[in-house]
């Protein structure tokens, strides 16, 4: 019954498009007709009194804008800013457009910049952090950034490459694709961490007219070339270089191993040699795991003699003997070098005595790596002996080197006069071991127990009052201040 009445109210009261009709055929009707028309009584009220749509001071009539799409909303419209960005978004790659942005839009730009742009464009015009980011996360699914000094873009730029070079093929892959990068990130490459250095592609032997053995089916054919990627031309347009990390071997060989893809040859060498000799800004050094034999280690040193900036050779986990443990002895002589490294070689007491006796008169070196060689308690009392006048050194790793009481007893004779030695390793000797079927009366354990009781009260740590930690494991024994 409310709605019927409702719609015959609604039906009753004329719209206002209507009664403006109604007006103006009224007034033409009474200008047209001969005799006086009798007037019709007005629906609008009057306008000082109404208080309904029309009321107050000048009312404006608006036009309703009945659109096709229901949604459709002024609102939607976007700013021609965006426009703009968006323009410039889409076509960055032929019109790179950014310094001449205000500052707040060249963030929307950025935001919306695709990471797969070619890097001509966007290497010496993009800083921003965040881009980089995009770029690496896109590229890698894990990425380190404190070992890139925190900056994504040279975190991008050097492990870019280094993906180059490892994939670098000598004779068969174009130089040109290393060295057309140069310009582009020379000056964001800090370090270079390459793990691999391909070989070049074997062909399979073509037999010979004459060539032929008895038995008509081996031929006599001269080694292939095995060289790598020669760096010089990289390193020299890189004029911010300070950390080269190398190993010469193939990732990833599956069933075609051989050693000749592991073989570090004498021209890598040589080219390397000169490399690092022309590069002044080099301070870290590394080459391991690639077979470096006592020639070639000391090719490598006499090429780092009075090095301006080098402070760190690692050449660890190599074939380095005694030869080239005199070499290294040298290169302390005749630089600043702080750390040096060679582990898992095959050093024995002759080069640990060359070793010690620079390290006497040594003053920069501050850590020093001998691990798991064979320098037995010849080479170990010899460096024992260079502790009582050595002022620098802080770190002394002797794990693994067939060590035994004696060196031990004059160690800690020599830790009550050297004051700077903060951590030293003699682990994996025979000292402090203690067989499980030795009982405590023996006198191996009991030697070795007086050692260790013996260090401890000599050592000038304790006058001092400070903590020492003493690690006594089977057969492992090493003292680190705490």
């Amino acid at each position: 019954m409310q709605e019927t009445l409702a719609t015959s109210t609604l039906l009753s009261v004329p719209s206002r498009s209507s009664i403006s009709m109604q007006d103006k055929f009224s007034t033409a009707g009474q200008t047209s007709s001969a005799g006086p028309q009798p007037s019709r009584p007005s629906i609008i009220p009057p306008h000082n009194k109404s208080k309904g749509w029309n009321s107050g001071t000048k009312v404006h009539r608006m036009r309703r804008i009945i659109a096709e799409d229901p949604e459709w909303s002024l609102s939607t419209v976007p700013l021609l800013t965006e426009l703009c960005i968006q323009h410039i978004v889409k076509n960055f790659h032929n019109n790179p457009i950014l310094k001449q942005l205000l500052p707040e839009h060249q963030q929307k730009v950025l935001n919306h910049l695709s990471p797969a742009l070619p890097l001509a464009v966007t290497a010496n015009l993009i800083d921003d952090e965040n881009y980089w980011r995009r770029c690496c996360e896109q590229r890698w699914p894990v990425c380190h950034v404190a070992r890139h000094g925190g900056s994504w873009k040279r975190l991008f730029f050097e492990r870019h490459l280094e993906n180059l070079i490892k994939q670098f093929i000598p004779s068969t892959t174009d130089p040109a694709v290393i060295l057309d990068l140069l310009p582009l990130c020379g000056n964001y490459v800090r370090g270079l961490r390459v793990d691999q250095f391909l070989p070049p592609v074997r062909l399979p032997p073509q037999p010979r007219s004459g060539e032929l053995s008895d038995s008509g089916s081996e031929v006599e054919m001269e080694e292939p070339a095995t060289d790598h990627y020669q760096l010089c031309d990289l390193v020299a347009g890189l004029s911010h270089l300070e950390e080269l990390d190398l190993v010469y071997g193939v990732k990833d060989c599956g069933m075609n191993f051989e050693w000749n893809l592991f073989l570090f040859t004498y021209r890598d060498c040589h080219s390397l040699a000169a490399t690092i000799k022309a590069c002044h800004t080099l301070k870290i050094f590394r080459l391991t795991r690639s077979k470096v034999d006592d020639d070639k280690a000391r090719i490598l040193i006499r090429s780092l003699l009075d090095h301006p900036a080098l402070e760190e050779l690692d050449l660890s986990h190599n074939l380095i003997g005694d030869r080239g443990a005199r070499a290294a002895a040298k290169l302390l002589s005749h630089s600043h070098l702080r750390v040096l490294n060679l582990a898992n070689n095959q050093v024995r007491a002759p080069g640990a005595q060359s070793l010690a006796h620079a390290l006497a008169h040594n003053t920069s070196l501050i850590s020093l790596n001998l691990r798991l060689n064979c320098i037995e308690d010849e080479g170990g009392q010899a460096l024992a002996h260079a502790l009582q006048t050595n002022r620098c050194l802080t770190t002394l790793h002797l794990g693994g080197n067939e060590l035994s009481e004696p060196t031990a007893t004059l160690l800690s004779q020599v830790l009550a006069v050297n004051t700077t030695l903060t951590s030293i390793n003699l682990s994996c000797n025979h000292i402090g071991l203690r067989e499980k079927s030795l009982p405590r009366s023996h006198s191996l354990y009991r030697s070795s127990s007086n050692v260790i009781s013996q260090i401890c009260l000599t050592h000038p740590w304790l006058n001092r009052r400070r903590a020492i930690t003493i690690i006594v494991t089977e057969p492992c024994f090493s003292i680190h201040e705490g």
